[in-house]
C-alpha cells in the first residue's frame, strides 16, 4: 500500500513541475506588448493581413517565386520579368503604407482591394509580353492554388469553411 502512495505522489509531484515548468517556458516566449506594437507589425507580416485578406506585397513575392520555381522559366526571362516585378511591388508597398497611415480600416480595406485589383491588371499585361501563353498560364494557376490554399488556411483559424 505504501508502494502504491509512492507511485501515485511521485507521479502527481511530477505533473504538477511539469505544468508550472510549461506555464513559465511559454510566457518566457512571448514578450509582452502594447498596441502600438501590435498597430506597427502589419508590414512584417507575410501572409494575411489580420483582416481576411492578403497582403498584396506578398502575394508579388509569391509570383515571383512561382515564377521562379513552379513555371522554371530560364534566366533570360527572369531578367526580363524581375523590373517589372519590382516596379508593381514597389509601387504596391507605397500604396499600402500610404492606406494604413490612414488609420481607417474601412478605408484600409476598401484600398486593398482595389489595390489587388489594379496590380494584377498592371501586373499582367507586362508580364504578357515577357512570358509564352503556356507560361502565364501555369503561373496563373499557381497563383489561384496558393490563393485558395491561404484562404482555406484561414478559414481553418476561423475555426469554420465559410466562402466569400
Amino acid at each position: 500500500m505504501k508502494q502504491k502512495w509512492f507511485v501515485l505522489s511521485t507521479i502527481g509531484a511530477i505533473a504538477l513541475v511539469s505544468i508550472f515548468v510549461f506555464q513559465h517556458v511559454t510566457s518566457a516566449q512571448r514578450p509582452e506588448r502594447d498596441g502600438k506594437e501590435r498597430a506597427n507589425r502589419g508590414e512584417g507580416r507575410r501572409g494575411g493581413m489580420g483582416m481576411g485578406m492578403m497582403n498584396p506585397v506578398s502575394l508579388i513575392d509569391n509570383s515571383w517565386i512561382d515564377l521562379t520555381f513552379g513555371v522554371k522559366v530560364d534566366d533570360e526571362t527572369l531578367m526580363k520579368a524581375r523590373p517589372i516585378y519590382q516596379k508593381i511591388r514597389e509601387e504596391a508597398k507605397t500604396e499600402m503604407s500610404t492606406l494604413q497611415a490612414s488609420g481607417d480600416r474601412q478605408k484600409m480595406m476598401k484600398g486593398m482591394q482595389g489595390l489587388i485589383g489594379k496590380m494584377s491588371t498592371n501586373f499582367q499585361t507586362p508580364l504578357k509580353e515577357v512570358l509564352s501563353e503556356e507560361q502565364m498560364a501555369k503561373l496563373n494557376e499557381l497563383t489561384k492554388e496558393r490563393i485558395a490554399a491561404d484562404e482555406q488556411r484561414r478559414n481553418r483559424f476561423r475555426g469554420g469553411n465559410r466562402r466569400r
